[in-house]
């Protein structure tokens, strides 16, 4: 669960190149050299330096010599590329999880109607138990009800004639996406009746409708927020069924991508990111994970919501956040965190947005650093609002490459091998201007080329390597 991030461990750093390795090399194969040169020489002695006999052994002395180094280099580079590669593939793949974490559009007005009026400021002093008054169950208490399509008609005439003058400041023309979620049942009916009413107010934007089935999940919204590139209006709602008696409520949101914002809208726009799979049985986990994701800064307040959690996890919120050192807003809810079952009612699938209203509206007088947790019948969710923005930390640092010192000595060996076998067999060409630019080309090519090579054909080996660690590290 969480945000299904691999823990790939990361592999301890290559040894550092040595040069005394390279000076034993050398050393060694002088000896060796010297000692072919006196097995070799006669009983009259060593030879002497004019009689041409030390230039082959010199030469193949050198070779040699340069032939390890070169080994030695290679063996060096293929080693730390191994390392460098499932490094980076480590850091890359949670620089890839916390940016898709990242993901989020940013509120920039929204409408929220309880039926109780004074539930903000009961959700804000929450104590366990419940209330001795009765709230009341209905939206515009002074307008005539009709249970069922009536009533969505009312509320949605209300909430739209609310929010519109925002967005046509804002955003006076373009494409537009509405989703709309409601505790109906009849999604054609609600969908005809969206579309009278919103074509009655002749509406510059081009708008894509997607009505949300009554059960949907938060799933829907990160789908939404992943592909998204145009403002969102979110208009949800519970409204009067026939033998209903869960209160209302209407809340409307109008979010913009980020990128569609200049700077200084940026710096303190209230966040809505994209809700994160959580298990409720492993809570401690969970919320270390979505704390470690840093969508919010860590030295500012937050302010915990849950709703629809069972009796374990409901009772161990407080105490987790305690052990996970998350600073909270003692004097709102109990001690920072507020049950929002306590002070209303469970909507099943509209709790989300129930909830997401209620911090907005909450964001507006203070606390804007709030996470949200929402238990379901089959799933289980953390939404985040912040108004700073996320944080991607040291993952982001990049570390160079190993500098490829075995593949030039190794290209060059082999061009000297080469042009040594052009001189032995085709003289004429290898001391004429097309051997030399032959050879100049070759070196041009090979020496880009081989450290090119073996960088791609040590990640094609290693790559299943790591995707294997990948998904046998716990979490897929």
């Amino acid at each position: 669960m969480g945000w299904s991030l691999p823990e790939v461990p990361e592999k301890e750093p290559a040894p550092v190149w040595s040069p005394w390795v390279c000076l034993l090399i050398i050393i060694l194969g002088l000896f060796i050299g010297l000692l072919v040169a006196v097995l070799k020489s006669s009983a009259t002695g060593l030879p002497s330096l004019s009689s041409g006999a030390w230039l082959p052994l010199t030469i193949w002395a050198f070779a040699g010599i340069s032939a390890a180094i070169a080994i030695y280099s290679f063996c060096w580079e293929t080693l730390a590329i191994r390392v460098w590669n499932w490094n980076d593939w480590c850091r890359n793949t949670r620089l890839k999880w916390r940016l898709r974490a990242h993901q989020h559009l940013v509120i920039l007005n929204h409408v929220f109607i309880a039926a109780d009026t004074g539930l903000l400021s009961r959700l804000a002093h929450t104590q366990e138990g419940e209330s001795s008054d009765s709230p009341p169950l209905t939206l515009l208490p002074d307008v005539p009800l009709t249970p069922g399509i009536s009533r969505f008609e009312q509320l949605l005439r209300h909430l739209i004639a609310q929010i519109m003058p925002s967005i046509r400041w804002r955003y006076p023309s373009g494409s537009l996406q509405i989703i709309v979620h409601t505790n109906g049942c009849d999604k054609d009916r609600e969908s005809q009746s969206f579309h009278r009413i919103w074509a009655a107010g002749s509406p510059p934007w081009k708008v894509e409708i997607h009505f949300q089935d009554a059960d949907s999940s938060l799933d829907s919204w990160n789908q939404f927020v992943e592909s998204i590139h145009r403002p969102v209006l979110v208009l949800a709602m519970h409204y009067r069924q026939p033998d209903d008696v869960l209160p209302e409520f209407a809340s409307a949101l109008f979010l913009m991508p980020p990128s569609m914002l200049n700077p200084g809208e940026q710096k303190n726009a209230l966040r809505l990111f994209r809700a994160m799979p959580l298990n409720t049985r492993t809570l401690a986990s969970e919320l270390c994970e979505l704390r470690d994701m840093a969508l919010t800064t860590d030295s500012k307040k937050h302010l915990i919501w849950h709703s629809g959690l069972s009796d374990a996890p409901r009772q161990s919120v407080s105490r987790v956040l305690n052990d996970l050192s998350v600073p909270l807003y003692d004097s709102i809810g109990t001690g920072g965190v507020i049950d929002f079952d306590s002070a209303s009612v469970r909507y099943g699938g509209l709790a989300g947005w129930a909830m997401i209203g209620t911090a907005a509206e909450m964001a507006a007088y203070g606390p804007s650093c709030q996470w949200l947790l929402l238990e379901g019948e089959d799933d289980a969710w953390a939404v985040t609002l912040g108004n700073t923005a996320p944080v991607l930390g040291q993952d982001r640092f990049v570390v160079p490459s190993p500098f490829p010192g075995g593949s030039v000595l190794m290209a060059l060996l082999l061009n000297v091998g080469l042009y040594s076998l052009m001189i032995h067999y085709f003289p004429s060409i290898a001391f004429s201007w097309s051997g030399i630019t032959l050879l100049l080309l070759s070196l041009i090519v090979t020496f880009p080329g081989l450290a090119i090579l073996l960088r791609r054909v040590i990640a094609r080996l290693q790559r299943p390597v790591f995707i294997r660690a990948a998904r046998q590290s716990g979490k897929e």
